[in-house]
């Protein structure tokens, strides 16, 4: 694992464990697109497994064939879009593995995840990126823009980022957060249509939208100590963690949001 930028002290704790020692079931727990996934597959590598990746619709007589495999194999399960009521499926993997099963389960946050998952899984938390570490990448969008490092504190996230969506975005926040209070109900509505919760790329994306209001918002207070701007960036703060729970709806929660917008904003 020596091409990993970042994440030394987790990479050097995997390094220190051999076939023998390795945990059976290990949580890894970061933000999207800190290299949970990339990390997973270089450990199993470095031991010689080989690897198999499960998803929600994996099907249970494959998950009965992987468990009853007589070849070491590490099994990546990414929770990140797996809600609770199917992340049953995969407990006995984690509770009661195979002598030739080892297990790594990935996720953004341990809100959503089943507590015996929690409970049974050695956890490792990756560290936060400097930007220093994320401009070493060779890949990385060159640019000293703050606001790219601030919206995008991850490898993956700044692979993904598109840097034209970046001023709609921060246009319709910063009329957001200056002109929310002197909106109608139906105008502050109407901003459901600007944002993208179906795939439709010509949209502003969900997560960049509130990860750039927050920004806007805590910006306008520290500039004007404006009271408006400084509740709803507490308000974001706040339901950010509802945010990122894969089973509530995008839909549902942004017309939630607005809602809630416009009330505060009175």
């Amino acid at each position: 694992m020596d091409a990993v930028i970042g994440q030394e002290k987790l990479v050097k704790t995997l390094e220190s464990y051999t076939l023998q020692t390795l945990p059976k079931a290990m949580f890894f727990l970061g933000p999207s697109g800190c290299g949970k996934g990339w990390i997973a597959a270089r450990l199993a590598e470095s031991l010689g497994l080989d690897r198999e990746c499960i998803y929600a619709d994996t099907p249970t007589e494959k998950l009965m064939e992987y468990y009853q495999c007589p070849i070491p194999k590490m099994y990546i399960i990414c929770l990140t879009d797996i809600d609770e009521k199917h992340q049953n499926r995969f407990l006995k993997f984690i509770e009661e593995p195979s002598s030739n099963m080892f297990v790594v389960v990935t996720a953004e946050s341990e809100i959503g995840v089943l507590p015996t998952i929690l409970n049974r899984c050695k956890k490792f938390r990756f560290e936060k990126y400097t930007k220093e570490q994320l401009q070493e990448l060779s890949w990385m969008l060159k640019t000293d823009d703050e606001l790219i490092y601030e919206l995008c504190p991850t490898p993956g996230q700044l692979l993904e980022i598109n840097a034209e969506s970046l001023k709609p975005a921060y246009d319709l926040c910063e009329t957001i957060v200056t002109k929310a209070k002197a909106a109608t109900f139906p105008n502050i509505i109407k901003i459901s249509t600007k944002i993208n919760c179906k795939d439709n790329y010509e949209k502003i994306d969900f997560e960049l939208f509130f990860k750039m209001l927050a920004y806007v918002a805590f910006k306008h207070y520290k500039e004007n100590n404006d009271e408006f701007a400084f509740k709803l960036y507490l308000y974001l703060v706040e339901q950010q963690s509802k945010r990122i729970n894969k089973s509530v709806a995008k839909e549902s929660y942004l017309l939630s949001f607005l809602s809630n917008l416009w009330e505060m904003s009175r």
